[in-house]
């Protein structure tokens, strides 16, 4: 019985946002033709139609999920929970101004490559993936914003996560390299989330950097990879299991978004 009511409001909230995506889409026909039917010209109702807000949409990527579990902390918290939680806090942050997607929304996995389709088929304009990694022996700890590039700073993915990841062989598909053209706007929601993070977390900070990002690299919107600690550190699990952090890190990441979204129109 549960399954079943499990798998009906999953069918239902597919049909709400696929409602919701074909209203986006046909909105300005429909309002065109209701006021060209109030006697106001073609031209007038087209100009009219583009004047109003495009209401910005949004694509929260929580890491890992399923059997993935991503980094596990020295007491056992992974990554998949903690990256799940955040996602969640941001988009209950900012239902009702944004329109705000997530490409997983319970503890299941989803490929690399399935990420990035779901920022492009809901025509993002922006993505955002949490993470919340390791290092090797406790040595890694902190904060750290990733944009897609070809730099020669930190991989945000170890070589396990990376051998299970989206493997193209040798030779890259030409979408690959589609996240180029936004690469300056990707640098500038980096900074932004990055500052908006120092000042909510005041965390051990690495910076921002330019890496090959795998989840990024097929996404045709800015994008931004947050690494909000280092599970694999005992001080960032246990500041990572705190509640209260948690809705920090959302708190600072939406902060963010609102503040890019102003200077990009």
């Amino acid at each position: 019985m549960f399954t079943t009511f499990s798998k009906n409001t999953n069918f239902m909230t597919n049909v709400l946002e696929y409602g919701r995506i074909i209203l986006r889409l046909i909105w300005p026909i429909l309002l065109v033709l209701a006021l060209v039917v109030n006697n106001v010209s073609p031209a007038q109702a087209i100009s009219l139609s583009q004047e109003l807000p495009h209401r910005k949409v949004i694509v929260v990527d929580p890491g890992h999920g399923g059997y993935d579990l991503g980094a596990v902390g020295p007491s056992g918290l992974a990554e998949k929970v903690v990256t799940l939680s955040v996602a969640h806090k941001i988009k209950e942050i900012l239902f009702g101004t944004y329109e705000v997607h997530l490409t997983r929304d319970d503890d299941y996995r989803i490929d690399i490559e399935h990420r990035t389709a779901a920022a492009n088929h809901y025509r993002a304009d922006i993505f955002v993936s949490i993470h919340a990694g390791g290092g090797f022996g406790h040595q890694g700890r902190g904060m750290v914003i990733f944009y897609h590039g070809p730099g020669t700073g930190e991989r945000p993915m170890s070589p396990r996560q990376q051998e299970s990841s989206w493997k193209t062989g040798e030779k890259s598909l030409p979408w690959d390299s589609i996240q180029h053209a936004h690469r300056a706007k990707s640098k500038v929601l980096a900074k932004t989330v990055h500052r908006h993070l120092l000042v909510k977390l005041n965390p051990v900070d690495k910076g921002i950097s330019e890496a090959p990002c795998f989840v990024l690299r097929g996404a045709d919107m800015p994008a931004v990879l947050v690494e909000i600690g280092h599970l694999s550190h005992p001080a960032d699990e246990k500041e990572l299991r705190n509640p209260v952090v948690i809705s920090a890190a959302a708190e600072a990441i939406c902060e963010a978004i609102k503040e890019y979204f102003r200077k990009f129109h």
